[in-house]
Order: C-alpha cells, then sequence, then structure tokens
C-alpha cells in the first residue's frame, strides 16, 4: 500500500520510529490544509506559520499518544501557532475586530478559497463577523470535515461547547447575511442551504 493510501495513524507510527519518507507523507497530506487555515486570517506570515507548525509537530512527535486523531494534534498545534503569533505582534483585539473579507482594505488571501459566486463572497463577510475560535470551528467542521470530538480535541474545550459554538457561529452568519442583503434570490438560496454553501467554499478531493 503506498503512502497516499496509509492511514494517518500508521504514518505516525512510522514517522516515530525514524521513517522519514511517512513523515514527508503527512505533510504532503496535510500542508495545504494547514496553509489555508492561516492563509485566511495571517496572510502575510501564512506560509511562516505553516512551515513552524509542522516543525513544531516533528519537534513534539513523540509526544504523540493518539488520544486524538493526528489531525486534531496537528490543527491544535496550529492554532497555538496562530495564537501565539497574534499574542506577540500585539494583533488580538485587531484580529477580533478586522473585517477579513471583502472591501478595499481586505488582506486576506482567497487562492486558497472558492469565491467565484456571489453566494460565496456572501458568505465570506458574514464568516468575518465570527470570533477567532468561531472561525477555527467553522472551518474545521465545514472545510476538513472533522467531528466534534476532533474539534474539541483542537479547541481544549468539552464537545458539548463545539456544538454550542457551531450553533451559535450558524446564528451569527445567518444574521449578518440578513444584515448585509436585501430580501431576494441570493438570501433565499444562501439561507436556505447556509451548510451548504459553507462547505463548498473549498475544494473537495476529486472534485
Amino acid at each position: 500500500m503506498g503512502a497516499a493510501q496509509t492511514d494517518d495513524q500508521t504514518l505516525v507510527t512510522a514517522w516515530q520510529a525514524g521513517n522519514a519518507e511517512a513523515g514527508g507523507a503527512l505533510v504532503q497530506r496535510y500542508y495545504p490544509n494547514v496553509r489555508r487555515f492561516f492563509d485566511v486570517k495571517v496572510p502575510r506570515v501564512a506560509e511562516d506559520l505553516t512551515q513552524k507548525t509542522f516543525l513544531a509537530v516533528q519537534e513534539n512527535l513523540g509526544k504523540f499518544r493518539g488520544e486524538s486523531s493526528f489531525k486534531s494534534y496537528l490543527f491544535g498545534i496550529a492554532r497555538n501557532q496562530l495564537l501565539r503569533h497574534l499574542r506577540s505582534s500585539a494583533r488580538a483585539q485587531a484580529f477580533e475586530r478586522k473585517v477579513a473579507f471583502g472591501g478595499t482594505s481586505a488582506q486576506t488571501s482567497l487562492s486558497m478559497i472558492v469565491a467565484n459566486r456571489q453566494e460565496h463572497h456572501l458568505i465570506l463577510l458574514a464568516y468575518a463577523k465570527l470570533g477567532p475560535d468561531q472561525q477555527i470551528a467553522v472551518e474545521l467542521f465545514y472545510w476538513e470535515d472533522m467531528s466534534t470530538p476532533e474539534i474539541a480535541a483542537v479547541l481544549d474545550i468539552p464537545v458539548s461547547t463545539v456544538t454550542t459554538r457551531l450553533s451559535r457561529a450558524r446564528g451569527v452568519l445567518h444574521d449578518k447575511i440578513v444584515d448585509l442583503t436585501q430580501p431576494g434570490a441570493v438570501r433565499d438560496r444562501v439561507l436556505g442551504q447556509l451548510d451548504a454553501w459553507t462547505r463548498s467554499l473549498v475544494p473537495r478531493p476529486g472534485a
């Protein structure tokens, strides 16, 4: 079985045993996902933080015991890198306030987001109104297809809190979309299938 078909845990175990090829396969598998995680928040340092994340994974590989999925472990480290960057750069409050998408002052790269439809742009504008951890929960659930227990591991919170956070995030998205639009077909399409439109913001494998 090639590395592309090998499950994460098998590759992690091999990497922990010194198999660099297994480690390389995991990096290749998840590099675009982690880069996108940073690219939609701090695009100017996305590449640097992505590399720091995988370096931290390698340096702490021995601490991974498989109590959560490798993907949860990886995104937990990515989140820590993001928060560390925001604290060290004194941008935490600015990050909370910033409109990340749309408008002439937007700094966010959309290179890894499918935003070629009016509905997608609308969702992104609404998404920018979410708090940082709400954004992360939405991204992991809709874009990374992670379960609520996996997201709980990333955010280090109870599963019930993840469920509540996602529910509140959907409510914010709904309300902001209403605020941003006039009654009509676009609003009806987005609100009628909000989950599907949010999920369709990123390319799906094999799509």
